[in-house]
C-alpha cells in the first residue's frame, strides 16, 4: 500500500509539472504551428481565386462555427473541381482561422476527446506530398490546380505558391508530431485523475478493490460518474490503471509511466572560453524580428476586415446613387479616418489617436514584408548583417519602439471595434486578443535578446574602464 502512495504521489507532481509545460509551452508552440499553416493556406486559397482556378466561396463570411467541423473529404469529379475544391479549402482555411483565433490553448480546453478532430482535419489535405497521381481526391485536385497556376506565371508567385506549400508541409509535421505526444499525455492524465478523483476517494473500498482485478472494475465502475461527473469512461485506459495496481509487472509498467513523464531536460551548450561575438548577438534580435511576420499578417488581415465593418453603409437608395455618382465623376473615395481613445499601459494616461486607415495598414504591409525576408534570410537580412554594429542596435531600437506603439494602438482599435461596429454587423468582429498575446510575447522577446546585448557591452565596458 505504501508503494501505491508513493506511485500516486509521484505520478501527480509529474503529471502537475507537465501540465505546466504544456500550457505555457508545447501548445504556444502549436498555436505557432497552427498561425503559420493558416497565412500559407490563405495565401494559397487567394492566388487561386484570382488565378481563377477555383471558385470563391459564397457561404464563407455566413458560417458561424462554435467547434472543429472537418470538410469533406469523399471523391468528387474532375469537372467540379472549381467548385468543390474552392469549397472545402476555404472551409479547411476557415476552421485554421477558427483554431488559430477562438480556440484556447491549454490543456483543460483540449481534452482528449477533441485531438482526433483536430489529427483528422490536418488529413483533409495531404500537405506533406502534393501530388497529382495522390489517391485523395482532394490532395490531387489541389495539386493539379496549383500545377495550373504556375503555367506562364511570374517568377514572384511561383516562389511564393512553392514557399507557402513547403511551410504548410513543415507545419502539419511539427502539428502531426506535437498532437501524438499531447495524446499520450492526455492518455496518462485521464488516468492520473481516474486515480485522484475515483480510487482515493473515501467511498471507494480499497480493500475490495485491491483483491482482484475484476473487483477494482467493479469499484471503480460503481463510483466513476458519481465521483467525476463524466460519461467518457475508456476501458482501455482503465484497464491500464488496474494492471499498474495489480499486474505482475506493476513495478515495470509504472516506472514507465514515470519515465514518460519525466520533464525533458534541457541541453546545455558548454560556453567555449573565447571571446563573444557581439555583432551575433544583436543579430539574433533582427532574426527573432522576422518572427512577426506571421502575426503581422493576421492582424492586418483581421483589422482590414473590421475596418470594412466599422466603415460599412447602409445599402439606402441615397447611397446608391451617391455612390453610382462618385464613381460616374470619378471622384476619389474619402479617406478613412477614426480617432480612438488610446491609454497608455504605464501611466495610465489617456489620449487620443487618429489613425489613417490606408496608410497604418500599408504601414503593417511595409513591415510584413521586411520582417519576412529577415526570416528568410533574403538581400534585406544580408545587408544589415554587413553594417555596424551600432547601426543595427538603433535599426532593432526603432522597430522595438514602433511595434510596441503598434500593439498599445491595435489593442485600443480592438476594443473600439467591438463598441463602435453597427449593432447587427458586430457578431462578425474578429477578436484580436490572442493575436495580440503572441505579438507581445515576441516583441518581449525581442526585447530580452537586445537587453542582454546591451549588459554584455555595457559590462564589457566597465571592466576595460577597470583595466581588467
Amino acid at each position: 500500500m505504501e508503494e501505491t502512495l508513493n506511485f500516486t504521489d509521484e505520478l501527480h507532481k509529474l503529471l502537475d509539472q507537465k501540465v505546466e509545460w504544456y500550457n505555457t509551452e508545447e501548445l504556444q508552440t502549436l498555436l505557432g504551428h497552427y498561425r503559420l499553416l493558416y497565412t500559407c493556406v490563405k495565401n494559397i486559397n487567394d492566388i487561386l481565386i484570382k488565378k481563377s482556378l477555383i471558385n470563391a466561396d459564397p457561404y464563407k463570411l455566413d458560417r458561424r462555427i462554435s467547434d472543429i467541423e472537418v470538410p469533406k473529404v469523399t471523391p468528387f469529379p474532375e469537372s467540379e473541381t472549381p467548385t468543390i475544391l474552392g469549397e472545402r479549402l476555404s472551409e479547411f482555411e476557415t476552421m485554421l482561422d477558427f483554431i488559430c483565433t477562438y480556440f484556447h490553448f491549454s490543456v483543460d480546453n483540449i481534452p482528449l476527446a477533441k485531438i482526433k478532430p483536430l489529427l483528422d482535419l490536418n488529413k483533409v489535405f495531404d500537405w506533406e506530398n502534393v501530388t497529382a497521381n495522390h489517391s485523395q481526391s482532394n490532395t490531387r485536385s489541389l495539386a493539379m490546380v496549383i500545377n495550373q497556376s504556375r503555367v506562364n506565371a511570374t517568377a514572384v508567385l511561383i516562389s511564393n505558391v512553392t514557399d507557402s506549400l513547403e511551410k504548410c508541409s513543415s507545419s502539419i509535421k511539427e502539428i502531426n508530431k506535437i498532437l501524438a505526444g499531447y495524446a499520450d499525455f492526455q492518455k496518462e492524465l485521464y488516468k492520473g485523475k481516474v486515480r485522484l478523483e475515483v480510487i482515493e476517494n473515501s467511498e471507494f473500498d480499497k480493500e475490495k478493490a485491491f483483491s482482484s482485478p475484476d473487483n477494482e472494475l467493479a469499484e471503480i465502475k460503481r463510483l466513476y460518474v458519481k465521483c467525476t461527473g463524466r460519461k467518457n469512461f475508456y476501458n482501455d485506459l482503465i484497464s491500464e490503471v488496474i494492471q499498474e495496481d495489480q499486474a505482475p509487472n506493476k513495478d515495470e509498467l509504472r516506472s514507465r509511466v514515470l519515465a514518460k513523464l519525466q520533464p525533458k531536460q534541457k541541453v546545455v551548450k558548454e560556453v567555449a572560453k573565447t571571446a563573444v561575438d557581439t555583432k551575433e548577438m544583436i543579430m539574433q534580435s533582427v532574426v527573432a524580428l522576422g518572427g512577426l511576420a506571421p502575426v503581422i499578417t493576421q492582424l492586418t488581415q483581421k483589422l482590414s476586415d473590421n475596418f470594412d465593418l466599422l466603415f460599412s453603409k447602409k445599402k439606402s437608395l441615397f447611397n446608391t446613387i451617391k455612390e453610382a455618382l462618385r464613381k460616374a465623376l470619378g471622384i476619389k473615395e474619402k479617406e478613412r479616418i477614426v480617432t480612438i481613445p488610446v491609454v497608455d499601459s504605464k501611466t495610465g494616461a489617456k489620449s487620443y489617436q487618429k489613425v489613417i486607415v490606408n496608410e497604418f495598414l500599408a504601414d503593417l504591409g511595409k513591415k510584413r514584408r521586411i520582417y519576412g525576408a529577415f526570416a528568410a534570410r533574403g538581400p534585406e537580412f544580408e545587408k544589415i548583417q554587413n553594417a555596424e554594429e551600432e547601426m543595427i542596435l538603433t535599426f532593432v531600437n526603432k522597430h522595438v519602439s514602433e511595434n510596441q506603439q503598434i500593439f498599445t494602438l491595435v489593442n485600443a482599435l480592438d476594443d473600439y471595434f467591438k463598441s463602435n461596429v453597427e449593432l447587427l454587423l458586430r457578431p462578425k468582429v474578429k477578436g484580436l486578443k490572442i493575436d495580440l498575446s503572441s505579438y507581445r510575447n515576441l516583441i518581449i522577446g525581442i526585447n530580452k535578446k537586445r537587453g542582454e546585448y546591451t549588459s554584455y557591452k555595457e559590462e564589457t565596458q566597465q571592466m576595460k574602464n577597470l583595466g581588467i
